[in-house]
């Protein structure tokens, strides 16, 4: 879903007006967003994740904003996004993830690895990479269905982190 409908989604039943007035902008600039006529700042992005708590809108803002370099919302015909389908799914990609990691020369020097080597690797980290998706999906479904915060889960996550002194504190 593109991000102007998103939003369009997240502030029904509420007029363009009323979320104009909480985030402190014009309704044109509101209806701006929602139609894409005008990308959405980060900084506002930042006040509807505030507001809203969504963690689809989280998944499609962050994908929207890197170009794709992150995860995105399975939407596809044979997309499962009940708790039990997300559930087996996050544990088969970490299945196999795991051993294809194993498999994987990540220890050998890269100017030491042969090609099916540097095959090995690839495909290990696009299982990797299939893990992210799948775990975001199980943390997104988990949020919607039990009632839990996606922005908290993710500021716990974070101190967890700086207390643990693998990120610094001033950096958000």
């Amino acid at each position: 879903m593109n991000i102007g409908k998103h939003l369009k989604e997240l502030r029904k039943p509420d007029s363009q007006q009323q979320l104009a007035l909480e985030l402190n902008l014009s309704r044109e600039a509101v209806s701006a967003y929602e139609t894409e006529r005008t990308k959405l700042p980060v900084d506002i992005a930042q006040r509807v994740m505030e507001k809203y708590d969504d963690p689809w809108f989280a998944i499609n803002i962050a994908n929207k904003y890197t170009g794709g370099a992150w995860v995105r919302k399975l939407d596809g015909e044979f997309a499962e996004l009940n708790r039990s389908s997300v559930v087996l799914k996050t544990l088969e990609e970490l299945d196999e993830a795991v051993t294809s990691i194993k498999k994987a020369p990540f220890v050998k020097h890269p100017k030491l690895l042969a090609a099916y080597e540097l095959q090995d690797l690839k495909k290990s980290l696009l299982e990797a990479i299939d893990v992210i998706v799948a775990a975001s999906h199980l943390v997104a479904v988990s949020c919607e269905e039990y009632g839990y915060s996606w922005n908290e889960l993710w500021d716990e996550h974070t101190s967890k982190l700086v207390s643990n002194g693998y990120v610094s504190k001033g950096m958000n």
